[in-house]
């Protein structure tokens, strides 16, 4: 036997219980309510419950779950490894002026790439001091700008030793490390980069249904990378960590992508991330271009280092790589 009903409306009202046992229900509307107005709407089933909101605002159900699809990393900027040694890029993989070491450039290549008279002056005064004297500067310059929660300048008297005698190995501030710390509170990192990110990422596997092409093609990622100006490296209360980095030139980092098992939302988490950045002088530091990082203290000494007094052992003074690990 079969009852069907049909109306414009259908209102069913009792004065007590109302109790409806059927072997399958099934209910489709544009619109349900069900409320309880005085005691508590209770739900039951002894088999899973599966609720699904398909709309725009919709949150996943606690019976949807998500499942690991796919694991890996990707990049931004270029690097190459040699001898051990990791050396920044550019897209064609040339290197900048500040990975060249004990090169001794003349008063021409100065000027023609863009110092002023008064930058070779100021220059050829500070490499006429002795070669402990700018050690002394750059070194008392780096543990200056230190945060004292790193242990009184520990991290920029280790950077500057590691300057001295590293012959360019990299550097790495591991995860858990106050300059990592300052990156991974930093309001441009959480709100900023790793939101961006995640939605990058997002959208690359909705419309390609992967994220790294291949095992050799990992994706060149296109999101701003977060800045730390020389600016904020003068003041040791602000952020430390922008005496070592500045404008950060690579990362690498490690996701994870889920796919909920009914709604088949896509989820991304960022699990590590590796920011890089080259410890060295390039022109600006030497007063190219009357850029700011010229008047900071310890950056002409540290071009002189690098490029002058080093000339008859090019294992000192080494520009290297440096490596602020993350964990999420």
């Amino acid at each position: 036997m079969a009852i069907l009903k049909k109306a414009s409306n259908i209102n069913i009202q009792v004065s007590n219980n109302y109790t409806s046992l059927c072997k399958i229900s099934s209910e489709e509307s544009q619109s349900v309510i069900i409320e309880a107005t005085k005691e508590n709407l209770e739900l039951s089933s002894q088999k899973r419950a599966i609720m699904q909101g398909f709309g725009k605002g919709g949150e996943v159900d606690d019976g949807d779950k998500k499942i690991l699809i796919d694991r890996g990393v990707v990049n931004k900027g270029y690097w190459i490894n040699e001898n051990g040694k990791t050396v920044i890029v550019n897209s064609k993989g040339d290197r900048g002026y500040d990975w060249m070491s004990g090169d001794a450039p003349s008063e021409a290549v100065m000027k023609a790439n863009g110092m002023s008279n008064y930058d070779i002056f100021n220059v050829n005064l500070t490499k006429s001091y002795s070669e402990s004297y700018l050690i002394a500067e750059l070194k008392t310059t780096l543990v200056g700008f230190s945060d004292i929660e790193d242990g009184f300048g520990k991290n920029g008297r280790d950077i500057a030793n590691h300057f001295f005698t590293g012959q360019g190995q990299p550097f790495t501030f591991a995860a858990g490390s106050n300059p990592s710390n300052e990156v991974k509170d930093s309001e441009r990192f959480k709100s900023t980069f790793i939101s961006g990110l995640k939605a990058e990422l997002e959208k690359r596997y909705q419309e390609k249904k992967y994220i790294n092409e291949s095992p050799t093609k990992i994706y060149q990622f296109s999101t701003k990378l977060p800045y730390y100006s020389a600016e904020e490296g003068l003041n040791p209360w602000v952020n430390e960590i922008a005496a070592f980095v500045g404008g950060i030139q690579g990362c690498i980092a490690g996701y994870k992508l889920y796919q909920y098992e009914i709604s088949k939302k896509i989820e991304i988490e960022i699990e590590r991330i590796s920011f890089l950045d080259t410890f060295g002088a390039g022109w600006e530091d030497g007063g190219a271009g009357g850029m700011v990082k010229q008047w900071i203290p310890g950056l002409v000494a540290m071009f002189c280092l690098q490029h002058f007094k080093n000339t008859t052992d090019k294992t000192k003074y080494q520009p290297f790589t440096v490596i602020i690990d993350i964990e999420l």
